[in-house]
């Protein structure tokens, strides 16, 4: 299958193939066929530096691909929040109701905003998620504010306010906006006082269903019962999965949910035997190993970033690759190359009868 750097070549070959490479359905195709092909070569790193995003391959992350700009200044500088099937979700500094939908290969981008949320009302969401609904044929973006959660369907072009007992919890004000675990067609998210991703033992998590457009709550596996416990949610062989043990222990737990039961998947040593604690708060797992036999993990220290490669045959960690020392750096997963944006459905106006 090409790719879409070469695809973007052959548009200025000539008229008719840059229109048959234009045409919504050929892009569709060419979109669902880059899914289905998606593996470890074909898997890219998305970074901001400042306000430049990079494409960076698993392999060799210090190796810059493609370099992209994103075309609207108020949403240069920001922190990508989630991606799915080649699309990022950002959200401006400067408004706090203001979001982007934007494919860095096409360039194609959108801006939407919450219409329940006022203007100078300074209400930042506490969490936010961004996923793909198999059953419409559509492309979600979920709100999670103090008293409501919003649902934006990009195809019809509509929002619906919605409420749940599992948002009224929240007893904080928001400054941060935490974004979910986005696998298997669905959003996940840890709930207690505030909504992130770092589950405990007076945790709840929650996810949001498509089908429904409903907050609804996972039940939280049996091995959590400590208070000494922390572990993260994460996406691991394409479904929700957990990883961390006990605080004060040097190694920690990969746990997945297959066919709804919780199955212990590995046990690993924590990089420079560093406490299982802190590790599990400052670090990610980017990339797990579906199509390969490595694991990458983001970790953030106080004065940098690097990814660390987990060999899963020989059980320990091979490779870090300092990646940057400016900490305003945010990655995100693409793992599916595309150039194709959802177009949005226009309501017809009616013309008005003289």
């Amino acid at each position: 299958m090409l790719r879409v750097k070469s695809l973007i070549r052959f548009q200025c070959v000539s008229k008719s193939w840059k229109s048959i490479i234009d045409d919504k359905i050929f892009r569709k195709v060419h979109h669902d066929r880059s899914k289905s092909l998606s593996s470890s070569k074909k898997s890219f790193l998305f970074a901001t530096i400042d306000s430049v995003y990079e494409f960076r391959p698993f392999e060799n992350p210090q190796v810059i691909l493609v370099r992209q700009k994103f075309p609207l200044k108020r949403f240069q500088h920001v922190p990508t929040l989630g991606s799915c099937d080649g699309m990022v979700l950002l959200k401006s500094h400067l408004g706090y109701k203001s979001f982007a939908l934007w494919n860095p290969y096409s360039n194609e981008y959108g801006i939407y905003e919450c219409p329940y949320v006022k203007t100078y009302s300074c209400t930042t969401p506490h969490a936010c998620g961004f996923c793909y609904d198999p059953y419409a044929d559509d492309y979600k973006v979920i709100l999670i504010y103090r008293s409501f959660y919003a649902v934006y369907s990009l195809i019809r072009n509509s929002w619906e306010k919605k409420s749940s007992v599992h948002v009224k919890e929240l007893n904080v004000r928001s400054w941060d906006c935490s974004p979910g675990i986005n696998t298997e067609n669905r959003v996940f998210w840890s709930i207690e006082w505030k909504i992130h991703q770092l589950v405990g033992r007076n945790s709840k998590i929650i996810y949001f269903d498509v089908k429904s457009d409903e907050l609804k709550e996972l039940s939280k596996p049996n091995f959590i019962r400590e208070n000494n416990q922390l572990y993260r949610l994460t996406s691991l062989k394409g479904c929700v999965g957990l990883f961390g043990g006990i605080i004060s222990s040097k190694t920690f737990d990969v746990w997945i949910m297959e066919q709804h039961e919780w199955k212990l998947s590995l046990t690993i040593t924590c990089i420079h035997y560093v406490l299982c604690g802190p590790f599990i708060k400052n670090c990610v797992i980017l990339v797990d190993a579906t199509n390969h036999d490595e694991i990458f993990f983001h970790i953030r220290t106080a004065e940098s970033q690097y990814c660390a490669i987990y060999d899963l045959e020989r059980h320990r960690f091979v490779n870090q690759i300092n990646m940057f020392n400016n900490l305003r750096c945010y990655m995100v997963p693409i793992f599916s190359e595309s150039l194709y944006f959802p177009k949005i459905e226009r309501k017809r106006k009616r013309k008005r009868l003289s």
